[in-house]
């Protein structure tokens, strides 16, 4: 007789089976590319307060000195660093997204995590990509899941932490060596410790995401910890009644979709990397709004109105009443006023409340498409500039991928006010070159 396995099993056999030379060429650039950006924004939300404050709360705790805090000189337990590390992986929007789900940041859920139990247990470079190719695997098939499933304006919560301490989960356990069964005890247990609140819309700060996503990489190195100790939890958190997704979505049937394709597409080459340290529903219109700039000589004092037409799902998620770097409101006046959109001009108070900024905000319509309810409209806008005169400039665009340069000088430009131009070239060689790193324990203490 044949028993099925479930698809908790399956996956995490799946998982434990893989090794780097597995994995398409395409999917090792990918995890090179997201590590590097990831490292990126990490080092710039390092010295932002929401990770200041929670960096605080840890060293304040205590804890065997065994990995980095990146951005910072203290060291402390590997479940603490990995919380810290997890809380400036999204404490600001400058972090990679998933393209599928229109913007989930699934890449903080796993980036911190192998770079804390990478260095914890001394790994390779090419271990550490292949747990970031894997975990990202696993939390970009939940996050596509998440977000195509629930209803935004009824069952709200956020996907992107829920979906990280399962991810983080698996990474950690990848980099342990935990064999399938404690694989799925692992994700049992990350499951378990999974949040989602998403009423970040009310927050005019970022410490509700910052610190949902410091808080699934926790809980998911917890877990894979726990695991390695023996304890035990039902090997089948993925499916059946009371699951992960029957807890979340009111539906089990979707998990099925966890295999689908596994080892012939991965979520990784999924990726979308920002090309401004904003909000997902504002990378798009901003592309166009540059080029209009650019092309007609638009400057800020010539500028009467600026209509923006995009999803009315995106249009939702970004209302005046969030932090400078998502509001749509604020994002489009700062990159009108000051003619670019900058990390460290959007966590300036001074900057963001400048009376030409609060003046520029006043001639902003965002207009939603309930026309558009595609995934794929989430990457696509009408921008309307209405200049003196009455003269009217308007572009249709969607979004375009990054380039391998762009992804390069978003690097420099985030690393070098903190690090410095020669840090920052030695950070660049080691990055690049961590494929072939027999440690990646020179990254950690440069970082």
């Amino acid at each position: 007789m044949t028993i099925q396995r479930g698809v908790t099993e399956e996956l995490s056999e799946w998982l434990c089976s893989v090794r780097y030379g597995d994995l398409p060429s395409q999917v090792r650039s990918k995890a090179l590319d997201v590590v590097f950006d990831s490292v990126g924004g990490m080092i710039a939300c390092s010295a932002l307060p929401e990770v200041r404050c929670i960096v605080e709360f840890l060293l304040d705790a205590g804890g065997k000195p065994e990995c980095t805090i990146l951005g910072h000189k203290e060291r402390t337990s590997a479940v603490n660093a990995a919380m810290a590390n997890g809380a400036m992986a999204h404490a600001s929007e400058v972090d990679p997204v998933h393209l599928s789900s229109s913007g989930g940041h699934v890449a903080a859920g796993c980036v911190p995590t192998a770079l804390t139990l990478g260095e914890y247990v001394n790994a390779t470079g090419k271990d550490l990509l292949l747990a970031v190719a894997l975990g990202y695997e696993v939390g970009g098939r939940l996050i596509t899941i998440f977000y195509r499933e629930r209803d935004y304006l009824t069952r709200r919560f956020y996907h992107t932490a829920v979906a990280g301490a399962v991810s983080s989960a698996v990474t950690a356990s990848l980099l342990l060596g935990l064999d399938r069964r404690s694989l799925q005890v692992a994700m049992g247990l990350a499951a378990y410790q999974a949040a989602g609140p998403d009423n970040m819309t009310k927050d005019p700060g970022h410490m509700g995401k910052t610190f949902q996503v410091a808080a699934a990489n926790r809980n998911g190195v917890t877990a894979a910890f726990l695991a390695r100790k023996g304890c035990f939890v039902p090997l089948d958190v993925l499916e059946g009644s009371c699951g992960l997704f029957d807890a979340f979505l009111g539906t089990s049937e979707v998990a099925p979709e966890m295999l689908k394709g596994l080892g012939e597409y991965y979520a990784i080459t999924d990726v979308m990397h920002k090309r401004y340290p904003v909000g997902s529903p504002n990378q798009t219109y901003l592309q166009a709004l540059f080029h209009l700039f650019c092309e007609h000589g638009i400057k800020a004092e010539d500028i009467q109105g600026i209509e923006i037409q995009m999803p009315t799902r995106s249009v939702r998620r970004i209302p005046t009443t969030r932090h400078a770097s998502i509001s749509g409101e604020v994002v489009c006046a700062m990159a009108a006023v000051y003619g670019k959109a900058d990390f460290y001009q959007l966590h300036d108070p001074t900057a963001v409340t400048h009376p030409s900024v609060q003046k520029m905000r006043e001639r902003i319509r965002f207009v939603g498409r309930e026309d558009w309810k595609g995934m794929e409209h989430g990457r696509h806008a009408i921008v309307t500039l209405t200049a003196q005169g009455g003269r009217k400039f308007s572009q249709e665009v969607w979004f375009e991928p990054m380039t391998g340069r762009e992804i390069e000088e978003k690097f420099k430009g985030l690393i070098t006010p903190r690090f410095g131009e020669e840090k920052t070239r030695r950070l660049e060689m080691l990055l690049h070159d961590v494929e072939n790193a027999a440690s990646v324990k020179p990254l950690l203490e440069e970082l």
